[in-house]
């Protein structure tokens, strides 16, 4: 498109010298090439922005809820622009969406999900804080839209332990998968609240989960007896 323009410019100022036209007809040549000049750069510009939306194809400039319902989960909002309304997704008109909130869930447990912003990698379990996950697995899950469509088919293995005093603990491991075809594992305990009534299971993993090594959790089912519900 520049190089047109600038072929035009060549070939119009050529004219105006071998040409002897009157006053009137230089003007009215004058006010054509601005014309031309002001309409070739609208193009451009109108070229330029269009080649910046197809860019954005991908889903990559929309802001998808973290909290989605699930019947919004399996939504390809890129192919189904329509229904974005519906699930409380918008689309972000500047470069800031380099921060939105990207997410993928895991086959289990239940509503557990990993979400990812600006390059932080947080584990999320129903009703608990969240967990930072550290280490090559931040760079080795994909979040972009069809990877959000797809579960994360991750391992679970929980047990509840029995010490001498028949103190019960509860603790879990989760093998995680990555895009990039390895398996990075995380341990974690779940504290016994104090007081109130006994809670099922289901329930207790809503309660404040605690990051462990897995030296540790490995230990723990080598010295103690174990309950594998």
């Amino acid at each position: 498109m520049w190089e047109l323009i600038t072929k035009m410019r060549f070939y119009l100022k050529t004219k105006e010298k071998n040409i002897n036209f009157g006053a009137k007809e230089t003007i009215f040549i004058s006010m054509k090439c601005k014309l031309f000049f002001l309409t070739a750069s609208f193009l451009l510009v109108s070229l330029m922005q269009l080649s910046g939306c197809a860019g954005s194809s991908n889903g990559e400039d929309l802001e998808v809820p973290t909290n989605l319902p699930p019947i919004c989960r399996d939504i390809d909002f890129v192919s189904q622009p329509d229904m974005r309304e519906m699930c409380g997704v918008r689309k972000v008109h500047n470069r800031a969406y380099k921060n939105i909130p990207q997410q993928r869930y895991l086959i289990k447990p239940s509503e557990t999900s990993i979400v990812k912003t600006n390059n932080k990698l947080e584990l999320r379990f129903q009703m608990a804080l969240p967990l930072t996950l550290e280490g090559p697995i931040v760079d080795e899950l994909q979040f972009n839209q069809d990877k959000r469509l797809e579960k994360i088919k991750n391992s679970y293995d929980y047990h509840e332990i029995y010490t001498q005093g028949n103190k019960r603990l509860r603790i879990f491991k989760m093998g995680i998968p990555t895009d990039m075809g390895n398996t990075y594992n995380f341990c974690f305990r779940v504290p016994e609240r104090k007081g109130g009534n006994e809670r099922t299971r289901s329930k207790a993993m809503g309660n404040h989960i605690e990051a462990m090594t897995c030296e540790d959790y490995d230990m723990l089912l080598q010295n103690h007896s174990t309950n594998k519900p």
